[in-house]
């Protein structure tokens, strides 16, 4: 009974981390010429309303696509491709424990650990690719972390500018 307790225990505490770690996935269509595309623009996606936050995600993804060789130009000059991002929020369970492998004599235990579970609020940022001559998405990222409103600026712009460096780091793929 006291090994299955702290076995239960001791996984609420790892799913308690995985919940807070920082996730991100990426995709792309294979038979697509990466090396071709040069200059980008803006197309509207599922945008933040919170301006300061928008104009934190438009930076960020602006410095790392110039970082990577394209060339931001407006949807009137014929760009190669068209840049979207999409933003939602949702609610998750934060699970945390700890398990002590000590304690008197007696204890019963289900004594030996503690665990409690708090809502946090996960935020998803989701970049799309498209060509911009077909309309048709060619790359995709998104990234997923919990998010604090209590955070002040400049750990809202670190968070930001790390979630899209992680998303980009192997754009362009690789043939």
């Amino acid at each position: 009974m006291r090994i299955a307790t702290l076995t239960a225990i001791g996984c609420l505490t790892l799913l308690g981390t995985t919940a807070l770690a920082q996730t991100v996935t990426c995709d792309y269509d294979h038979t697509v010429n990466f090396k071709t595309f040069r200059t980008y623009a803006w197309t509207s996606g599922t945008e933040l309303t919170d301006e300061l936050n928008h104009a934190r995600v438009v930076r960020a993804i602006d410095a790392v696509l110039a970082a990577k060789g394209l060339a931001r130009v407006e949807p009137s000059a014929n760009p190669d491709v068209l840049v979207a991002y999409h933003a939602s929020f949702d609610k998750n369970l934060q699970i945390t424990g700890s398990t002590y492998p000590w304690g008197p004599v007696g204890l019963s235990a289900d004594r030996w650990g503690w665990a409690s579970v708090q809502p946090v609020l996960v935020g998803t940022l989701l970049v799309d690719i498209s060509d911009a001559r077909t309309r048709a998405i060619v790359w995709r990222s998104l990234a997923s972390s919990h998010i604090s409103p209590t955070d002040k600026p400049e750990s809202r712009d670190k968070k930001i500018a790390k979630a899209t460096r992680m998303m980009f780091k192997n754009y362009p793929p690789k043939p």
